[in-house]
């Protein structure tokens, strides 16, 4: 797997903290807009007035709109690639249970306490790049990027498995692995999963040949 698409899911993984500071920044230029926007003579005055006082906050909306975007379409480009594989691995399900609380500790640990800094000051953005590039620099060469919240919004979820597969013509059984799937894998023990191998222990479940999920 690439940095590249580590860099994707890690950037995808904070979308609830994107939406809360466009939330925020929004908020700024309307309180600012009703405050003065009657200071200039005309509307297009009154409009350049509002981009000026703002464009910290402008810029910040553009750029986390332009990345997360940009993020999205590639991850779902990536997966569509996988999924288009002719020869995607295969592995048998021998435990399946629910892992519900790595998501909700990604957000309180990593999420929330971001929404303190301020982005309409430059000190903040600052401090808030020093931060969030350090973060990003840990979870990518970790692997841990997999608690993400844009595919949880596509429906996938995530399991703690065992699962049995075939490496060089040889059966191996791999215990406590991580799978991110659209389908209850609960109710999929001793079935045949077709899969992508995220990272060591971590894998997605891809669609079949005919195009729908096992």
């Amino acid at each position: 797997m690439g940095p590249k698409f580590k860099w994707d899911m890690f950037v995808t993984s904070f979308i609830p903290l994107w939406i809360s500071i466009i939330v925020i920044d929004i908020w700024g230029i309307i309180d600012y807009s009703i405050a003065n926007w009657n200071k200039c003579n005309s509307t297009f005055e009154n409009l350049m007035e509002l981009l000026y006082g703002n464009l910290l906050l402008v810029m910040t909306i553009i750029t986390i709109v332009v990345l997360v975007i940009s993020s999205m379409m590639n991850i779902k480009k990536f997966l569509k690639e996988r999924n288009a594989d002719a020869h995607k691995p295969k592995g048998k399900i021998v435990v399946a249970r629910r892992a519900n609380k790595l998501s909700s500790e990604f957000l309180l640990a990593y999420i929330l306490p971001m929404i303190a800094f301020d982005f309409g000051d430059i000190k903040n953005i600052v401090l808030f790049v020093i931060y969030f590039a350090v973060l990003a620099i840990l979870c990518i060469r970790n692997n841990n990027v997999y608690t993400n919240i844009y595919l949880e919004f596509l429906g996938y979820k995530m399991y703690d498995c065992d699962i049995e597969c075939k490496v060089m013509e040889s059966t191996h059984n791999y215990t406590n692995s991580l799978i991110i799937s659209p389908n209850d894998l609960t109710t999929a023990i001793d079935n045949e999963i077709p899969y992508w191998d995220f990272e060591n222990y971590i894998y997605i479940i891809l669609c079949d040949e005919e195009g729908e999920n096992e």
